[in-house]
């Protein structure tokens, strides 16, 4: 089987990757960006919070279903590039439309042009992620899966930051054409990143020499998660973790005013846990390089659980926020190990299929999550469901900790198929 470090690519990682990533950093953003500054602008126009959650809620649920078909597209199209165009133009022309209707027109019209955004997004993580082996070799995956990472927290962190100040500033209308007008810039950047053509080298075939069809290549890829151990422990795990991790974002606030603060300062304690995630991310190329992946993800989880622990544990907010920091610090390099352990578990012509799924799969779950929390703040106080988050990433574990599968390290030579 050759794996994606089998096939990746021979260069050094410079002009290429950086462009690649560059172009990743703001399609991330653009998208990170719009559930704020949708939020914002659907309950500026019309008072209704509830409206404005199933209009985001619409944004994520497709992935779902389009993420693992995507994915395999991807890892079957030729010429890939049409297709991340395509995507960052439908989340322009859908947030355009969302800033013209929002308030003057039925409900169901703004709910359509959120799951219409959504068709195609998944091509944010099955697709970038998985052009990035394309363009390092293998002994500089593990730098670049950092920066991957990394990508990710700094749209999480600056999307969200982005639309709130400009909303603050000159309104939520103005926030949401800017995220839109972002989204259409991110075109150009995709036109000059690196899209490698797919090798013949990965493109499976059928016994009878035909190319395989889509179903069979969606059936093989639930297949591999389901017999690759330690890549299905991984899903599991991180699913698991990323699920109730959902909580957090209408709990925090909860958490603040209990500590007798403001509702809003319950934000400053997610910034924080994000600003110690993109640390951690940059941080995690160091850690990968000298600990397995699988060794590394179960000790960033646990270091996390602790971190949030503490937090519901703090006293005081002043207290709860150095905390965060840590928190997310030690979760920050939670994907970089993933992606690794994808990389070495994942035959060349699957990849971007499991990325994408993966990603799908933690979107929905993190979506449950945020969808349960008013079911649990009827029976528990903030500082319980905090201390909740945290005993269930100790709990998600259980899968990698019964699994002592290996991995080579990115820098030795693989072994033959």
């Amino acid at each position: 089987m050759q794996t994606v470090t089998d096939v990746a690519a021979d260069g050094r990682m410079g002009g290429a990757a950086t462009r690649l990533l560059a172009a990743a950093t703001l399609s991330r953003l653009a998208d990170s960006a719009a559930g704020i500054a949708v939020t914002l602008l659907v309950i500026a126009r019309t008072d209704d919070v509830r409206l404005a959650g199933l209009v985001v809620a619409a944004f994520a649920l497709p992935t779902l279903l389009t993420g693992p078909i995507l994915g395999a597209l991807l890892d079957r199209l030729p010429a890939k590039r049409p297709l991340f165009i395509a995507n960052q133009l439908i989340l322009a022309a859908t947030l355009t439309g969302v800033l013209v209707l929002a308030g003057r027109s039925p409900t169901i019209l703004l709910i359509a042009l959120g799951l219409l955004a959504g068709l195609t997004a998944p091509v944010l993580t099955g697709g970038y992620s998985s052009i990035l082996p394309q363009v390092l070799p293998p002994a500089r995956l593990t730098r670049g899966n950092a920066a991957d990472a990394a990508s990710y927290n700094i749209a999480g962190l600056g999307g969200p930051a982005l639309a709130s100040a400009i909303a603050s500033t000159a309104g939520a209308g103005a926030a949401l054409a800017s995220v839109a007008a972002i989204a259409a810039i991110g075109v150009a950047l995709i036109l000059i990143a690196p899209m490698p053509t797919t090798s013949a080298a990965v493109t499976t075939t059928t016994a009878a020499g035909g190319r395989e069809s889509l179903p069979t290549a969606l059936r093989d890829g639930v297949r591999l998660v389901m017999r690759e151990p330690l890549l299905r422990a991984t899903t599991v795990t991180t699913t698991v973790s990323h699920t109730v991790q959902g909580l957090l974002p209408v709990t925090l606030p909860l958490l603040a005013l209990q500590l007798g603060h403001p509702a809003e300062h319950g934000g400053w304690i997610l910034t924080a846990i994000s600003f110690g995630a993109l640390i951690g991310s940059l941080a995690s190329a160091h850690l990968l390089i000298r600990i397995p992946p699988r060794t590394a993800l179960i000790g960033a989880l646990v270091c996390y659980g602790s971190g949030v622990a503490a937090i519901a544990a703090a006293p005081t907010l002043s207290i709860a926020l150095p905390f965060a920091a840590l928190a997310g610090l030690a979760n920050g390099p939670v994907l970089a190990a993933t992606m690794t352990i994808r990389q070495h578990c994942t035959p060349a012509h699957r990849y971007a299929q499991i990325v994408a799924t993966g990603a799908s799969i933690k979107t929905g779950g993190y979506a449950l999550g945020a969808a349960t929390t008013g079911l649990l703040a009827a029976h528990l106080t903030a500082r319980q469901i905090v201390f909740f988050v945290a005993g269930v990433q100790l709990l998600a574990l259980v899968p990698l900790l019964t699994n002592r599968q290996r991995i080579v390290p990115p820098h030795a030579t693989p072994k033959p198929a």
